[in-house]
């Protein structure tokens, strides 16, 4: 079996290598083996390498938190209905397999089936995206038609998901991305206005695109001076999302700044939720998808072998969507 392997902490193209006979290996209890179709890659993998991400497995492991594929083995107590299933879901990278291999582990509850008309492409760039965008946007900011929404970080991975989601839910979106390429991109996601961070102020463009009213729910991925130029155009009783810092560091934010307009600073994560309610926002996001109001398609791929150019154009900030990995054909 073929797999990428970390055997230690550091820039990925220092730390990464593929190894050509890395063992086979059988599902444990409540746990099912998945053929790979595709491995989603995100920064948390370049942060992994580094050992800079709370989450960072144990040397060594396989990285990619998400994948598509087929069952191909089920651990004890797991029903064998779901040998042969198309699923999408998270890997069990904690437990040193991830989805950059020919096949990897998921918990058999978080292993979601998906549409026979959905590639493992776009199945392998859904689960983290949107349903972190799920979780920020419609769990904990419940945003609805009244709402706009500025995203940061919009033409990234989870920020793409946002914008469409948002829109798909009956917000007004506000994209904030960096440069002509990416500012045309979010528009094409469905945008109604699009922010160029290198050449507009984010607090003041925000602004004047409210009347001066700020965003009412801010979904943030990115932190720093970003974060903090946007947690400065958040409406009275908005809500400002914090999800990541893809930037390096965490906004600062003091707490009494939340206090003259009200602000509600909400963290969203998508772990530790119910098994019920992870599957009420897989069928709502799927059913969106079926509707073409996520556009899952807009991936870049990479082949297996250069599985490790992957991570390094994503760490060079020239992700645009989701980057995947094509592991492996339908079988």
């Amino acid at each position: 079996m073929r797999a990428w392997k970390v055997h230690q902490f550091g820039d990925p193209a220092e730390v990464m290598t593929l190894e050509e006979n890395a063992g086979d290996f059988e599902p444990g209890p409540g746990q099912v083996k998945v053929q790979v179709e595709a491995a989603g890659l995100g920064l948390p993998d370049v942060f992994m390498c580094a050992d800079n991400y709370p989450l960072t497995p144990p040397l060594p492991f396989t990285p990619s938190q998400e994948a598509a594929g087929r069952v191909i083995a089920v651990g004890e107590g797991v029903d064998t209905s779901l040998l042969g299933t198309r699923v999408l879901g998270p890997t069990l990278f904690q437990a040193q397999r991830g989805g950059l291999a020919d096949a990897c582990l998921m918990h058999a509850g978080g292993a979601f089936p998906i549409p026979d008309e959905m590639p493992g492409e776009e199945a392998a760039g859904f689960f983290i995206p949107y349903l972190t965008a799920w979780i920020g946007l419609v769990r904990r900011a419940k945003v609805g038609a009244e709402d706009t929404v500025l995203v940061l970080g919009a033409s990234g991975s989870s920020g793409c998901a946002a914008v469409q989601l948002a829109k798909a839910k009956g917000a007004r979106v506000i994209a904030v991305a960096g440069g002509e390429r990416k500012v045309e991109f979010c528009h094409g996601l469905g945008a109604d206005a699009v922010i160029d961070h290198r050449a507009e102020d984010i607090t003041a463009r925000t602004l004047e695109l409210t009347d001066n009213r700020g965003a009412s729910v801010i979904f943030d991925p990115v932190g720093g001076k970003a974060g903090r130029a946007a947690f400065k155009a958040t409406a009275f009783e908005g809500r400002f999302v914090i999800i990541g810092y893809a930037s390096g560091e965490w906004p600062k934010i003091a707490l009494p700044e939340t206090l003259p307009r009200n602000i509600s600073l909400v963290g969203a994560m998508p772990v530790g939720w119910p098994a019920e309610l992870l599957k009420e926002a897989h069928r709502d996001l799927i059913e969106h998808w079926q509707k073409r109001e996520l556009k899952a398609s807009n991936v870049q791929v990479f082949s297996f072998e250069d599985a490790l150019k992957a991570v390094q154009h994503i760490a060079a900030g020239k992700v645009e969507g989701k980057v995947v990995v094509r592991v492996g054909p339908v079988s």
